[in-house]
């Protein structure tokens, strides 16, 4: 593939919300300036996010929208400022709160794709619902890359690149873009706090999710953690020390004095967000392995489907049930006094009475036959037609049910029963969760099934090839009623796909 595709569904992904920011908005006069008002409206959002200051409500954002207009020095009325403001929290009507969509191609795929995003969304932190409170927004990824790229990055640095950065600016001269540097730092900062908190929350409410969210477990390498939270605050102490440097340099400028001592304020509350966040992740990967040490039982690999965890921890236990007749209903099975009716014991004996004048002539008939052996062989043709139809829908969904093979059309259904393997293989995805690495292999290195029919997929659907690198795991819905396909009573279970981290 020629380069100037490589990388360019990521590309437009980045590009899409900034093409698509105002637009269609029906806004009067004010059309040419809608995506420079509105870049300013989530600036300002921005600032206010990074220092905690909770005035970002609907009614905060319509002020932000006819400040912009009036620094600009434009007129805007009522109706305009109201749509510019609706505009940025949704698409369309405010009923539907519908959001945002722009098509992309996707040079791997070669198909297009439709991009689905929002640029705010509701601050859990500062929304109080429940107690009548309005929504507080804040701003999504989407729009944070958006600041990001506005300062010439195609990427959102890591804590380290931005010390670095703020660094090489101090050496500049630059100690204005270096306060302004640590505002994205300490934003950068707040956000993996945020996400560290709420997987703590989780992982405290239901231990399991260390099984699901295998990118969070850092037990095993805590000692490189460790390494790089104290390179990072070694950091800190050497942009302290520059900054006390350039301090006594310029003792008797009181210009730079001020912009130093404005930077100083700055990192050192740089410097205390970071730390509590480092004793947030340590203190997380104690109680991650406190988890594994004395419950070592939730961890081990267990069935599809079992009563404590998916009926009674996941459901009864979690959501509750509305009526006592659906306890019932699950409970009355396994204690109910009506017993299937059991044979006799001498009637079992009875069954297996035979003839045994007849038994000796059928014997010494079947002798009298030529015994031929015939080898079974897999025609793997079929298998792998039957299960593109799968992988197509896992290419566009990433999640594929069992249940939805008796929605395709009958002469695709037909397909699956040409060849036991082909029902045999959807089983086989019941164990672990597969990490696809069949690309450049040879099949005769392969011994698992799963990874057989991958890479004969590849080879025969080159589109397939995607797959690589990519997470094939299985989804269970415990309240999932069992149905009926071809006199086959099945209990679906789905199989999804994900971007191994």
């Amino acid at each position: 593939m020629n380069e100037s595709w490589e990388g360019f569904a990521q590309r437009m992904q980045r590009l899409n919300p900034l093409f698509e920011l105002g637009r269609g908005m029906e806004v009067g006069e004010l059309k040419p300036h809608i995506q420079t008002i509105l870049m300013q409206v989530l600036l300002t959002i921005f600032y206010r996010e990074l220092n905690d200051d909770d005035h970002r409500r609907k009614s905060d954002i319509k002020y932000m929208v006819e400040d912009s207009i009036k620094q600009m020095k434009l007129l805007g009325d009522e109706k305009q400022i109201e749509r510019i403001t609706s505009g940025l929290l949704y698409q369309g009507k405010e009923e539907y709160s519908k959001p945002f969509e722009a098509l992309y191609y996707d040079e791997i795929r070669q198909s297009w794709e439709t991009q689905v995003f929002r640029y705010v969304t509701m601050d859990e932190l500062y929304t109080n619902l429940e107690m009548g409170g309005s929504i507080v927004y804040k701003l999504t990824d989407v729009s944070q890359e958006m600041i990001f790229m506005s300062r010439e990055m195609a990427e959102e640095f890591s804590i380290t690149i931005e010390q670095l950065y703020s660094m090489q600016l101090i050496k500049n001269g630059n100690f204005r873009k270096a306060t302004r540097n640590l505002d994205h730092l300490i934003s950068r900062v707040n956000r993996l706090m945020a996400k560290e908190f709420s997987f703590q929350k989780e992982m405290i409410n239901n231990p399991k999710i260390l099984l699901m969210e295998e990118e969070m477990q850092r037990a095993d390498n805590r000692t490189e953690i460790e390494k790089q939270f104290e390179e990072e605050k070694n950091h800190f102490r050497t942009i302290s020390s520059m900054i006390e440097k350039t301090k006594r340099r310029n003792e008797e400028d009181d210009l730079i004095q001020n912009e130093l001592i404005l930077l100083q304020e700055k990192i050192g509350h740089t410097r205390q967000l970071h730390d509590r966040f480092a004793k947030l992740v340590i203190q997380n990967i104690s109680y991650e392995m406190k988890l594994k040490a004395e419950n070592p039982s939730l961890f081990w690999e267990t069935s599809l489907v079992s009563f404590r965890e998916h009926i009674y921890e996941n459901w009864f236990m979690k959501e509750g049930v509305s009526s006592f007749n659906h306890v019932e209903k699950v409970l009355s099975p396994l204690f109910s006094p009506k017993n299937e009716f059991i044979l006799p014991l001498d009637w079992i004996w009875g069954e297996q009475e035979f003839d045994e004048k007849q038994l000796t002539e059928t014997l010494a008939e079947e002798e009298e036959k030529e015994s031929v052996t015939h080898q079974r062989v897999t025609n793997w043709n079929s298998v792998i037609k039957a299960w593109s139809y799968v992988f197509q829908y896992l290419q566009t969904y990433g999640e594929f049910s069992l249940a939805d093979l008796s929605t395709l059309p009958l002469e695709i259904q037909d397909l699956w029963f040409e060849e036991s393997e082909t029902i045999d293989l959807w089983m086989m995805f019941d164990k672990k969760p597969l990490k696809v690495q069949v690309l450049h292999r040879k099949e005769e290195t392969l011994s698992d099934e799963r990874e057989i029919l991958l890479y004969k997929l590849m080879q025969e659907y080159p589109q397939f090839q995607v797959f690589e690198g990519l997470k094939i795991y299985t989804e269970f819905d415990y309240r999932a009623e069992p149905f009926l396909w071809y006199q086959m009573k099945i209990t679906p279970f789905k199989i999804c796909v994900k971007e191994e981290k």
